[in-house]
């Protein structure tokens, strides 16, 4: 009876060592298959890209062309900010000229485009100086082309000669 009781003991002890090793067989073999799942699904997304390359790049003709045209509107942005740029530049100047103090100067929204090239673009300003010298910018900022849009002057109590104006200017850009 002892000797039975043994063997089932080493029996049972056997099968439960073979249920571990199977165990740890499964988990190894688990791990192993989600790096293959995800070394897979790597390739399947450079192979993706890879055609898609492909595809774009098929007609080198096209290719060039493509190219090309996205070179030629990077260097008209280029030039239109360059052009957008002096503009701002020259308001400045025209309002350090006049002893007027720029406090904010903002673009407001995108161009909009107009007929043979040209766009329309606003710009936000807020400056400080008293009434001549705002006057006499304002027609010199006319005179440039620009348009105002809207005007609203303030007027300090404290320091009664400096006004503070909020301007909305209008003017054209080339395309």
């Amino acid at each position: 009876m002892k000797h039975r009781e043994a063997t089932i003991n080493i029996l049972a002890g056997a099968a439960i060592l073979i249920a571990i090793a199977l165990s740890v067989n499964a988990w190894t073999l688990w791990n192993e298959r989600k790096l293959v799942l995800e070394e897979t699904n790597k390739l399947q997304t450079e192979l993706t890209r890879q055609i898609r390359f492909a595809n774009e790049h098929s007609d080198y003709k096209t290719y060039q062309i493509t190219l090309l045209e996205k070179q030629k509107k990077l260097e008209q942005q280029v030039e239109h900010n360059l052009n957008l740029n002096n503009i701002l530049q020259r308001l400045q100047k025209q309002a350090q000229a006049q002893s007027i103090q720029l406090s904010s100067m903002q673009l407001e929204g995108k161009p909009m485009p107009l007929q043979h090239g040209l766009q329309l673009q606003t710009v936000k300003i807020s400056a400080v100086g008293n009434f001549y010298s705002l006057l006499r910018w304002l027609r010199q900022v006319e005179r440039d082309g620009c348009k105002v849009k809207e005007l609203r002057l303030h007027s300090d109590m404290q320091a009664k000669e400096v006004l503070k104006m909020d301007i909305s200017l209008e003017f054209y850009t080339e395309n």
